[in-house]
């Protein structure tokens, strides 16, 4: 799954859900000095918005230890930690100025603990247009339809919602690719590797993929 996510991302087909992050960041926390993502990955995200707001210090954290070890190259700026981020943060509190979460769990109490109480929290989410294309065709886990609700029960007594903002891109992806994306997921733990290609053979040689997220900032309460 991390050496998938490395390739696709590296890639470059995610780039306008990155960018549209930066953009955010730098609207809402030109400012930070601390930018932590829970559940980073393999970096990806943290070290482009770094890459936005040069004077800024980051940190990500994710479960394995393979993800932290690639997450720790991508940026001179950037420190890994490896924690299970339902156990809680490696913070103190009140130390964070910018947090970020992007297709990750959300475990808002400790969100709200870590963060600064001028700091701004940044999730992005999948809607259900994204990846349609390949949901059906592979038999891919769905989207939550119920996934608003979620959201809000979990973030609602901790946070204000400040901003929603759509990104919706298009991707042309040959077969590698779509086995990289869908390795990169949640999908990888449902779906015998074999029985995956099996049905990714079936596709076009090039397949049109939508990528839609909606991305969503809060300030503490």
């Amino acid at each position: 799954m991390v050496g998938s996510r490395a390739e696709f991302l590296g890639a470059g087909h995610y780039l306008p859900l990155a960018n549209a992050l930066v953009e955010l960041s730098k609207n809402h926390a030109v400012g930070a000095r601390l930018i932590m993502e829970a559940g980073a990955g393999t970096g990806y995200y943290i070290a482009r918005v770094l890459d936005g707001l040069p004077e800024s210090l980051g940190l990500a954290i994710d479960l394995s230890k393979y993800a932290a070890r690639r997450a720790a190259k991508t940026h001179d700026r950037l420190n890994v930690a490896v924690a299970d981020i339902w156990d809680g943060l490696p913070l103190k509190d009140n130390s964070v100025d910018l947090a970020l979460n992007v297709f990750s769990p959300r475990p808002a109490r400790e969100l709200f603990r870590a963060l600064h109480p001028n700091g701004k929290l940044i999730i992005a989410i999948p809607t259900f247009e994204h990846m349609a294309e390949l949901r059906d065709s592979l038999r891919l886990l769905g989207v939550d339809r119920n996934k608003d609700l979620r959201v809000a029960r979990a973030l609602d007594p901790f946070f204000i919602e400040s901003e929603r903002r759509f990104c919706r891109w298009n991707m042309e992806l040959n077969h590698q690719l779509i086995a990289c994306l869908a390795g990169m997921g949640p999908f990888a733990w449902h779906i015998h590797s074999a029985t995956l290609a099996d049905r990714i053979a079936m596709l076009t040689p090039t397949v049109s993929v939508t990528g839609a997220v909606e991305l969503r900032v809060y300030a503490r309460r």
